[in-house]
């Protein structure tokens, strides 16, 4: 478990802001690791449930929370068996489908007269930083280190803008150049680890 105050220090670490009067508050700190953790989750995304309760007869039931299409990956029937997605041919009236489904407005469309009882649909969802500092923050393991070189970089690159604006030019390149090199390192291992979940996934 990783809490936001244990990814704060490892970005004053990372930043060698450990002194006693340090550079960047924790509010500050906290501001970059938020929207750090924001687009971690664009890129790794949560996977989530939602349980839907469908009554015998209703083919269109609204869920909650209100998704979008492209987040949702499968439903299942309340036996736990995958339910298809609709074709398009299908869906244009075409085809004989038996179950299917398809997503409009936040809605979950059935192609046939569902069997009641506990529907579930799977789906992929942004990540966000918690408010307090011993909730455990919603990252996979192993990629802590990816959040916290995003943040320090972010806090390099607002260094960099705060030091041009005063006329330090040489020292806002060399922090420049820091924040870079954090955002290549934090690339570099999000590639490698998405290329390690296409490698291991099977879809079903």
């Amino acid at each position: 478990m990783t809490t936001r105050l244990e990814l704060r220090t490892a970005v004053r670490r990372r930043l060698e802001d450990t002194g006693a009067t340090p550079l960047w508050d924790d509010g500050t700190l906290n501001d970059f690791l938020a929207e750090a953790v924001r687009r971690y989750g664009t890129r790794v995304p949560a996977e989530r449930t939602a349980a839907v309760a469908v009554s015998g007869g209703a083919t269109s039931v609204p869920v909650t929370p209100a998704l979008q299409a492209t987040q949702v990956i499968r439903v299942l029937d309340p036996d736990g068996d995958v339910v298809p997605r609709l074709a398009r041919t299908m869906s244009d009236g075409i085809g004989a489908p038996g179950q299917a489904w398809r997503w409009w407005g936040g809605t979950l469309r059935l192609a046939a007269t569902p069997v009641a009882g506990n529907w579930t649909v799977e789906y992929l969802d942004g990540r966000s930083l918690p408010a307090d500092d011993v909730t455990a923050v919603e990252i996979v393991s192993g990629d802590e280190e990816i959040v916290i070189l995003m943040a320090a970089a972010m806090a390099l690159r607002r260094r960099a803008v705060e030091d041009a604006k005063r006329g330090l030019s040489r020292g806002g390149d060399a922090v420049t150049v820091a924040a870079d090199r954090f955002y290549a390192e934090a690339e570099r291992r999000l590639a490698a680890r998405l290329r390690r979940a296409r490698g291991g996934f099977v879809e079903q």
